[in-house]
């Protein structure tokens, strides 16, 4: 009896083992996408600017907010430290390595991306250089030959690689130092996209180190190629610009409203996913021209009267805003956001 039991009370561990393995695995699992989904998430704006150049720190402050990006002192997405580099690596990468993490010298002669210079640093801090009229120092490989990263690239033109690997993303990144080049082949995307150096077009798709699709194609397309070869899938990152601006507004101002909205965050390409409006500009032609011009639908939104906020267009919806609303032009409001 002690050893039927025995052996009964072993099968039903075993039992258990294998139920809690496969549900620690599934865990695993899980964990690793969601931490994918935050290691990925390019389109940052919650900003904290600190250091003892008190001068230069508000006029970051002052760049960065009248652009619309919210100026925070806790939970940023990222930090501008005005300090010596030591001390911007002693007081912040403890505990924010994971964030995009820049250093402006005391003097705002130059500006360093100290973390995720891959995933955003050198845009922002490139933007941040050009407005100070100070250097630019980038320690990457791709940032030290002039190049755009992969993910760089999908920045750029609005774009999300919807199957983020960072093995794979290092892997691509080395070919664009090496070889000088990252084959992109387009498939059932008609949208604009700018092809930067060291990226080329080509038509055999089995050449192709990232795929460029429409977001319905993308879960088809993932299954369609073998990502073993390192294939990237690039879709439209969900790029949603809020819009409110008077009838009387000409279309060019419209246009160039829109795409300083994009130049704000560092997006270089004339394509926006949707553009939101109240419901009352439902029958002004210029809406259908605009969407035209930058590749968009148009949302409509009920309900919204004139005196609702460019934010609140996109909080109806769902869409979480990065860049908060601000005035573009004479009568026209934007803000932007993206929709996971």
């Amino acid at each position: 009896m002690g050893n039927m039991g025995y052996s009964s009370y072993s099968l039903y561990v075993s039992w258990l083992c294998v139920i809690a393995n496969h549900r620690i695995s599934f865990l695993v699992i899980k964990i690793k996408k969601v931490f994918l989904k935050i290691l990925y998430a390019l389109y940052v704006s919650k900003v904290l600017v600190d250091g003892i150049n008190k001068n230069l720190v508000m006029q970051i402050r002052n760049l960065f907010n009248e652009l619309g990006y919210p100026i925070v002192n806790y939970e940023p997405d990222i930090i501008i430290s005005v300090n010596s580099i030591n001390y911007t690596i002693r007081k912040y990468f403890r505990k924010f390595h994971n964030k995009i993490i820049i250093n402006v010298v005391q003097d705002g002669s130059s500006v360093i991306p100290l973390t995720k210079e891959h995933l955003g640093g050198s845009l922002l801090a490139s933007f941040l250089a050009d407005s100070l009229g100070s250097n630019l120092i980038l320690t990457t490989p791709t940032g030290v030959k002039g190049l755009y990263s992969v993910e760089e690239f999908s920045w750029l033109n609005g774009l999300s690689i919807s199957n983020y690997n960072y093995k794979i993303a290092s892997s691509l990144n080395r070919k664009l130092v090496k070889d000088g080049k990252i084959n992109i082949y387009v498939d059932s995307y008609e949208g604009h996209y700018t092809v930067y150096e060291g990226y080329n077009v080509v038509k055999d798709e089995r050449d192709a180190d990232l795929i460029l699709t429409n977001a319905a194609n993308s879960s088809y397309i993932i299954k369609s190629y073998n990502t073993i070869n390192n294939n990237f899938i690039l879709i439209p990152a969900g790029i949603y610009v809020g819009l409110r601006y008077l009838e009387s507004t000409p279309l060019e101002v419209l246009v160039y409203s829109i795409k300083m909205t994009l130049k704000s965050l560092y997006i270089l390409n004339n394509r926006v996913d949707y553009i939101v409006v109240p419901q009352y500009l439902r029958n002004d032609k210029k809406l259908d021209q605009l969407a035209k011009y930058y590749s968009s639908s148009i949302v409509y939104v009920n309900e919204a009267e004139d005196f609702y906020s460019c934010n609140t267009l996109l909080e109806k919806i769902g869409v979480k805003v990065l860049l908060r609303e601000v005035k573009r032009a004479f009568g026209v409001m934007t803000c932007l956001g993206v929709k996971n």
